[in-house]
């Protein structure tokens, strides 16, 4: 890994290529398993106090956000043009993708309610939820791999969780990446206040 492809891994630098966005989403995937691993199903599963969310709902509503792209993702991406710049030059991300890119990074800058089909609805085992998010990394990232040669940040989409917001797909997969960011932070967060009994 390139030194510049590892900075923007390890912090949340928003990525530039489907290279550094792929090692994010991999990056992403193993902190999820390894978060899971050190606090254990009993704490992983209960939330830090009445009303926040548990390790196992923060990932759930991850598992439930990316369910919402997949097929926006396989509609437009096949009908995406060849792109006349070199395979893995850098993409350019539009306004609502920088923008909320920024927004999402941890620690949150912006607190906004979650919408109501964004939800965790069911309170899942732990093990069952972390291998449905390990999965979903994987399809994003095979996803990814779909757009290599394709002009991904000259197609607009329209946001599943508000439709008047419209951006490219490549600024999709930006949002995706930081937006998962931010919930492995606010998980770890809970666990660190049940470890300290707060």
């Amino acid at each position: 890994m390139k030194p510049q492809q590892q900075s923007a891994t390890m912090s949340g630098e928003r990525a530039k290529t489907l290279n550094e966005l792929e090692a994010q989403f991999t990056a992403i995937s193993a902190r999820a398993q390894t978060l899971v691993g050190s606090g254990g199903k009993e704490l992983c599963m209960k939330p830090p106090s009445p009303g926040s969310w548990s390790v196992t709902e923060c990932l759930q509503h991850l598992n439930i956000s990316a369910d919402s792209y997949f097929p926006i993702w396989q509609q437009v991406i096949a009908n995406a043009a060849p792109r006349k710049s070199e395979m893995n030059a850098p993409y350019q991300a539009d306004f609502w993708g920088r923008l909320l890119s920024w927004i999402l990074e941890p620690p949150a800058r912006i607190r906004k309610k979650t919408v109501l089909h964004l939800e965790p609805t069911e309170r899942g085992e732990i093990e069952v939820v972390l291998d449905e998010f390990v999965e979903r990394q994987e399809r994003i990232i095979g996803t990814l791999r779909r757009c290599r040669g394709r002009a991904i940040d000259q197609v607009k989409i329209a946001s599943p969780v508000d439709s008047r917001i419209r951006y490219s797909i490549w600024s999709s997969f930006l949002v995706n990446a930081a937006h998962e960011r931010r919930h492995l932070w606010q998980a770890e967060q809970a666990l660190q206040k049940l470890r300290n009994g707060k």
